[in-house]
């Protein structure tokens, strides 16, 4: 009876049904593997709010080609998270226990953490863009890191399917 203490109510009724203990790990795969997306897409989406900030200190300086630069910069911010935010993550039973091992599912993983620990570089890039004085060699270096990004996450689908 102890054994119970300090579940919920479905982990309790879940000991008891056949096959819900697969069931909730490979939902709890798919949660995690969203989840971390989110992050990731939400942290994409927070720094829009910096290159808006970097786009109206160029406007008072009337710096038309700058704006173009990180105007350019935002839509490939966009693109990325995107395609982070509607990357699969496990349609097609890719999660599923009999069809996955755990060092296949930690490949995947340190893919995507891999991906967050760029994504938190790029964060750092995009605030110093405030203060730089090479704005549009800076600028260009993150679109270009975006750009890899964006490969990453197109590469990604490569990374399920290996594992698959």
């Amino acid at each position: 009876m102890s054994d119970y203490l300090g579940k919920n109510i479905f982990e309790k009724i879940g000991k008891f049904i056949p096959g819900y203990k697969g069931y909730s790990e490979r939902e709890g795969r798919r949660d995690t593997d969203k989840l971390l997306r989110v992050d990731i897409a939400k942290r994409l989406d927070h720094m829009k709010e910096t290159i808006n900030d970097v786009i109206r200190q160029q406007m008072e300086k009337k710096d038309l080609e700058s704006i173009k630069n990180i105007d350019r910069l935002k839509r490939n911010l966009d693109i990325v998270a995107n395609q982070v935010r509607y990357a699969n993550y496990g349609e097609s039973g890719f999660f599923d226990v009999v069809q996955i091992n755990t060092s296949d599912l930690d490949k995947l993983y340190q893919y995507d953490l891999g991906i967050k620990q760029e994504v938190e570089q790029l964060e750092f890039k995009i605030k110093a863009l405030m203060n730089t004085e090479n704005l549009k060699e800076d600028s260009t270096a993150i679109i270009s890191i975006l750009s890899i990004l964006s490969e990453k996450m197109t590469n990604r689908d490569k990374v399920i399917m290996e594992v698959k």
